[in-house]
């Protein structure tokens, strides 16, 4: 004997149309931001490695990173840090919130664990902040900061004299994304 219940149509609409709670908002505005600041970055220096190498990427980085980030914090209307303890640029220092969470998580890849997709922070009444970490996925990112040598390694310290951004291997945790985003 099959039963069949009948859920008032105003009640099914309201499920289907409830809207997502402030921490998915969050989480997707956050994996937005995100997702194109590294396509951006990404594009950009794959565009310098394959027009001129990795000598090339370091002078275009060196003098655009910042200002692109800038550019995507602008059009989302939100605040964007690039982040590490291991910093190539000293703008880009985690602060002591900031360094704990990167050291949870590399102790996480250390021990050959899952990083989290994302973190949320609330930090007032009207700000998360969304974190996501970066991993170096990929070989060209080894070029600048894996084991590097020669002139690359003198134009690094020319350009980054405290550099600490080196000697990284496929699969560490290089830092995160900072995005701090405004509830409205």
């Amino acid at each position: 004997m099959r039963r069949f219940f009948v859920i008032p149509l105003t009640l099914a609409s309201t499920l289907l149309i409830a809207s997502p709670s402030v921490e998915e908002q969050a989480t997707l505005k956050g994996n937005q931001i995100s997702n194109a600041l590294l396509q951006k970055l990404g594009g950009e220096l794959k565009s310098q490695m394959q027009t001129g190498g990795p000598m090339v990427a370091l002078h275009f980085c060196s003098q655009n990173a910042l200002t692109l980030t800038e550019q995507i914090a602008k059009e989302s209307k939100t605040s964007i840090k690039r982040i590490s303890i291991n910093n190539r640029n000293p703008v880009n220092k985690a602060n002591k919130v900031e360094t704990a969470l990167l050291n949870e998580w590399d102790n996480l890849v250390k021990n050959g664990q899952p990083l989290p997709a994302q973190k949320l922070v609330n930090v007032s009444d009207s700000t998360i902040m969304f974190y996501k970490p970066i991993v170096i996925n990929n070989e060209a990112c080894l070029k600048c900061h894996g084991n590097i040598e020669g002139e690359l390694a003198k134009a690094v310290k020319a350009t980054y004299p405290d550099d600490k951004a080196i000697g990284y291997k496929m699969g560490d945790l290089r830092g995160m994304i900072a995005i701090a985003i405004d509830q409205d």
